[in-house]
């Protein structure tokens, strides 16, 4: 390949990637409730990933990362308003019960469905009222304070 056909792939890659893109960060973390509980770890297994201004991941999580430096740990804590928000009754949407698979219409049941930003998601099925079925797509974590125990791996420049 030669000088200019690897300077416009490089541009390319620059375009498609955006000027505010940064880093790659690489890190461990437990996910756990102020009171203890542990919801989620990779801890001693695949690392998380992520580029820096990508939109990979909560905001305020990034913020607090991507100035750490390699096996620098930190403990974070997100109240609700920082993280998925509050659990809220206008996340609830109204289906027809036609609309879900009859094995999924019984209150407490999970089902697949579109998010309000197009990607499939399971969401819960709150209510049924003759023949609409209620869906609350709040986030699992909304209402929660969440608690990240971190340890940055790697906080590398993206290479083009």
């Amino acid at each position: 390949m030669g000088m200019n056909e690897e300077k416009r792939k490089r541009e390319e890659i620059k375009a498609l990637l955006g000027e505010e893109q940064g880093n790659l960060i690489a890190f461990e973390f437990t996910l756990s409730l102020p009171g203890g509980r542990e919801l989620d770890s990779n801890v001693g297994g695949k690392p998380m990933i992520f580029q820096v201004g990508a939109g990979e991941m909560l905001p305020a999580l990034e913020e607090e990362l991507k100035d750490m430096k390699p096996d620098e740990t930190k403990k974070v804590v997100l109240p609700p308003e920082r993280a998925y928000g509050d659990h809220t009754p206008a996340a609830f949407k109204e289906f027809p019960l036609e609309a879900i698979p009859p094995e999924a219409r019984q209150v407490g049941r999970r089902v697949v469905s579109n998010g309000p930003d197009g990607t499939e998601r399971e969401v819960d099925v709150v209510d049924i009222r003759g023949d609409k079925v209620v869906l609350d797509f709040n986030h699992d974590l909304a209402g929660m304070t969440l608690q990240f125990d971190i340890k940055v791996l790697a906080n590398d420049p993206v290479v083009t």
